[in-house]
């Protein structure tokens, strides 16, 4: 394996992984912007906006299942 097919494989896996861990804020991002008030009140809303409807729940599991697909694709 040369040095360049090592160094695209470890910038894939990096690629990879900061995108495992967006989709896993994602949706927590958006409750807090989409909540009022300061930072730490955000914060105590955040679980009550994910779990408020159909949208909300379904987009927090999509984002959190394709994050955890990644993850497995990384581990393999």
């Amino acid at each position: 394996m040369s040095t360049y097919n090592i160094q695209e494989k470890v910038s894939e896996n990096t690629k990879t992984k900061l995108g495992v861990i967006g989709l896993i804020a994602l949706p927590i991002a958006a409750a807090m912007y989409s909540a009022d008030g300061s930072i730490a009140a955000s914060l105590e809303q955040v679980p009550q906006i994910l779990t408020s409807g159909a949208f909300p729940i379904g987009f927090t599991l999509f984002s959190w299942g394709i994050a955890a697909k990644l993850t497995m694709k990384l581990r393999k």
